[in-house]
């Protein structure tokens, strides 16, 4: 007797770019180090190193060849030394020169357990053609699955490339053709039973896959069945994890004009990419920056414009309206076209980043309150400059899965990011530290708030753009809780009234928080659109959420993107910036 199980699958496909050869390895480093400090023989860099003789031979012409390395004549012996372009790389990580090729990959994820099976050692079937096979009387059982089903994220399908596509220590994914990309989900797994006996599943298929066709192939019973999905389930995106690092009050950006002269030394100083997600989008405002614009394209960077305005199909309409007039304003311009581009769809996001590289592949992020392709640069804004790699690796993912909302099955900028994003993580941790940062998203706010709560000792302080209907569960009732434990100084500034609380309403709650020992003030001018919560000497956290007006979804944790920073002293001076700009802080401690 013959029987078919069908269990659905994801079919996905795709061209990839894989860089391939050889990294330098730490006897490179090495070497280079030495012949920097004098020129050397290789019998003096034998005896020195005490490496075989053909290694260093082979290090040395490895060098020459990518000219870290340049020989002189000197008394009849040759002896090597460091070039120009050698030394400013001695102590850095020496460039990568690989060979890019490319390569097609097809793969299946099964949805009852996940399993990761290439296309061509599995047989699959459209639903069509297997409704044909049991119109010609073959027993099939079709399997469907309930209880969740495998990651399909751009990080995860980046994986699952990575793991079929690149062969060998010496390669490595360097991109996804978006344009060769497909993703089908209307497609079988095919196993066939004959006898009780299963054939058809390659030889690595894993145990759960196994064990789910041997039990469907015990069973007598007949037609449909529907079991629960035990494969690998996707990451808590609100975890924090703290990221030992340097942080200096510098790190932490003050005020409009500041926010201006950080967002033109970024431009300035890229190298070949620049990404910038801004809520809202100004025609005027990209105008006003398309000559820096143009003058980071002309030396060769890449500029993408993500925007996330989605509160009403207004709001939508009109900054989708703005960004086809800067994409049109993009294609007059010969420096801009083909390097600069604004997306047309939104993320939905609210969050506020530039990520940028920088001279010796390092690269930064920003991440705050401020629009940057719609402020005037006049309020006052808060923002945290990241340096450390693996911090702006988290801050690359966080894009990455914003992007890859769109639904395509390998979003081209999407994939871009995640492949930094892995890339920076390989990087050395930082072996010593003044502090640290932690990535914080979605509900992650409201536990870093009852979190500072809890720990505010001397002050807790909360600016908050607006003030709203949830300014007393998401704000205020924990800095009540903070000055009846410890008598810590409590102070919520803000500087418009939204939704339905009136400006009556606001004074009342003013009044009432006062008996409760919480200060609630209004900012004056310049405007307030800086979003934190700074509690007693070390420690802020700086962010796009508006403490006293939102609430966060749990379904889209990238709604919301802010940073915790720690370092002693960070908050007592970041403090003394903004009072600087906002007189109502004057006596919060």
């Amino acid at each position: 007797m013959r029987r078919l199980i069908a269990i659905p699958v994801f079919h996905m496909s795709c061209k990839v770019g894989i860089d391939t050869g050889r990294a330098w390895s730490v006897v490179d480093e090495l070497l280079l180090w030495r012949v920097d400090r004098a020129p050397e023989t290789i019998a003096g860099l034998v005896a020195a190193s005490r490496l075989p003789r053909s290694l260093v031979v082979a290090s040395l012409a490895r060098m020459m060849r990518f000219r870290l390395v340049e020989v002189s004549v000197t008394g009849g012996s040759a002896a090597f030394k460091s070039s120009q372009f050698g030394k400013a790389l001695v102590g850095e990580e020496l460039p990568y020169f690989p060979k890019r090729i490319s390569r097609r990959v097809s793969f299946v994820v099964e949805r009852a357990t996940g399993e990761l099976l290439r296309r061509r050692d599995v047989r699959l079937l459209s639903l069509a053609a297997l409704q044909r096979e049991r119109r010609a009387g073959i027993d099939v059982r079709l399997v469907h699955v309930e209880g969740g089903e495998p990651p399909m994220s751009p990080e995860a399908n980046l994986g699952r490339l990575a793991e079929l596509a690149v062969r060998g220590h010496d390669e490595r994914l360097a991109n996804v053709d978006a344009t060769t990309a497909s993703r089908r989900d209307n497609e079988v797994l095919v196993v066939d039973v004959v006898d009780g006996v299963v054939s058809g599943l390659p030889l690595d298929a894993g145990d759960r896959l196994r064990s789910l066709a041997s039990r469907l192939a015990r069973e007598k019973a007949v037609g449909d069945t529907t079991v629960r999905y035990v494969g690998p389930t996707p990451v808590d995106l609100t975890k924090t994890v703290r990221i030992p690092c340097d942080v200096v009050p510098d790190d932490v950006v003050v005020g409009g004009a500041a926010h201006k002269a950080i967002f033109l030394a970024l431009l300035e100083q890229a190298q070949r990419r620049v990404v910038v997600h801004s809520t809202f989008l100004s025609v005027e405002k990209f105008e006003a920056l398309r000559e820096a614009f143009r003058a980071a394209c002309r030396r060769g960077v890449v500029l993408d414009v993500l925007w996330g305005a989605e509160s009403d199909d207004d709001t939508i309409a009109q900054n989708g309206l703005s960004a086809a007039k800067i994409n049109a304003l993009i294609r007059d311009e010969p420096d801009l076209v083909g390097r600069a581009r604004v997306h047309m769809r939104s993320t939905g996001s609210h969050a506020k980043i530039v990520l940028s590289d920088g001279p010796n592949g390092q690269w930064s992020a920003v991440v705050g309150s401020c629009n940057w392709l719609l402020s005037p640069f006049r309020s006052v804004e808060l923002s945290a400059v990241l340096r450390a790699p693996h911090a702006v690796a988290g801050v690359a993912h966080a894009l990455a899965r914003l992007v890859g909302r769109r639904g395509n099955a390998f979003d081209e900028l999407g994939s871009e990011l995640s492949i930094l994003a892995s890339s920076l993580r390989e990087r050395p941790a930082a072996s010593t530290w003044t502090g640290g940062v932690t990535l914080v998203s979605g509900e992650a706010h409201e536990r870093m708030m009852r979190s500072a709560s809890g720990a505010a000792k001397q002050r807790l302080v909360i600016g908050s753009h607006r003030l709203g209907a949830t300014a007393r569960s998401g704000a205020l009732l924990q800095g009540v809780a903070a000055a009846a434990r410890s008598g810590a100084k409590a102070t919520l500034i803000y500087s418009t009234a939204s939704g339905p609380m009136t400006p009556a309403d606001a004074d009342a709650l003013r009044r009432e928080m006062a008996s409760e020992g919480v200060t609630v003030s209004r900012a004056g001018y310049p405007r307030l659109h800086a979003k934190f919560l700074l509690w007693d000497d070390g420690d802020i956290v700086v962010t796009s959420f508006n403490w006293a007006s939102a609430s966060v979804d749990a379904t889209f944790p990238e709604a919301e993107i802010g940073v915790h920073l720690s370092a002693p002293g960070l908050a007592t001076d970041v403090l003394r910036r903004l009072q600087d700009l906002v007189p109502e802080l004057t006596d919060c401690g």
